[in-house]
């Protein structure tokens, strides 16, 4: 049978790339979505929740690189120390919900150790979170709080986010390969992403003509998100996306190259083929 899922959203001031307010139907969760230099207008808004998890992220490249994951009993007024302490972030995205039941402070706590832990096993990008919370997750609200992060992953893909792991990009997506120059690096492309996966083997003997990525691989190696295996060659240590194939394969590859026909699948068969 077909899944329906139905979202509203409030798109507050009409400001379609502003501070949006989503609810699921027969969910007791909303989600608000708020750049940061529109943190006080947001603060305004009456009515909402105050108990929930919230992400900061940096996506300026609109994808993520840095992420911190938080509780809150506060609602949006919990950001205020954010905003004064950490310079990383540029938008804000909470889950709220006013039900005292399912966000029970214990679930809560729960709630942002399992999602702590869902994102550094991710390896998709930097997690900001330095200490892992001591609470422990007991096997009777484990199938709550997983409940409530599948929700919180699907309204995060809503904003244009990926928060699954590794695992299961490659369980439900084509994985395509480029062995050029003996460079063995393989991809999952997701329509709007194309994803390059951990694992993948990076030629580091060759500059990419984008200025950003050559500085995107050196920031990698510095942090040791690609170690440096020798002969000019480096090994991709987390999944990173792309706002397009061709970049992914600029970044891996070096120089400059059309990505819809340096990947290919296991059949040879280039991503052109068979998405255009």
């Amino acid at each position: 049978m077909t899944k329906h899922i139905t979202v509203t959203t409030q798109f507050i001031d009409g400001d379609p790339s502003g501070i949006r307010v989503s609810h699921r139907i027969l969910s007791t969760m909303q989600s608000v979505f708020i750049p940061r230099p529109l943190l006080a207008r947001a603060k305004k808004i009456s009515n909402l929740p105050l108990r929930g998890i919230y992400y900061l992220i940096s996506d300026e490249d609109g994808l993520i690189s840095q992420l911190y994951v938080g509780q809150t009993t506060q609602g949006i007024n919990r950001l205020d120390d954010h905003n004064a302490k950490k310079d990383f972030w540029n938008k804000a995205i909470l889950f709220l919900s006013d039900d005292n039941q399912s966000f029970s402070l214990d679930n809560i706590s729960a709630l942002e150790k399992y999602a702590i832990g869902k994102a550094a096993s991710s390896k998709r990008y930097e997690v900001e979170n330095k200490v892992d919370p001591r609470y422990e997750i007991d096997e009777y609200q484990k199938p709550v709080i997983e409940q409530i992060y599948d929700e919180i992953a699907f309204s995060m893909a809503t904003f244009g986010y990926q928060l699954e792991e590794q695992s299961e990009v490659l369980g439900n997506m084509k994985i395509f390969h480029t062995t050029r120059r003996g460079i063995k690096t393989k991809g999952a492309y997701r329509g709007e992403t194309f994803d390059l996966l951990e694992g993948s083997e990076i030629d580091l003997s060759v500059d990419p003509k984008n200025d950003t990525y050559k500085k995107m691989r050196q920031d990698l190696v510095n942090t040791g998100d690609i170690r440096v295996i020798g002969n000019g060659m480096g090994l991709l240590q987390k999944t990173l996306p792309f706002k397009s194939p061709s970049g992914a394969a600029d970044f891996a590859l070096g120089g400059s190259n059309n990505g819809w026909t340096e990947w290919k699948d296991e059949d040879k068969v280039t991503l052109d083929a068979l998405y255009r």
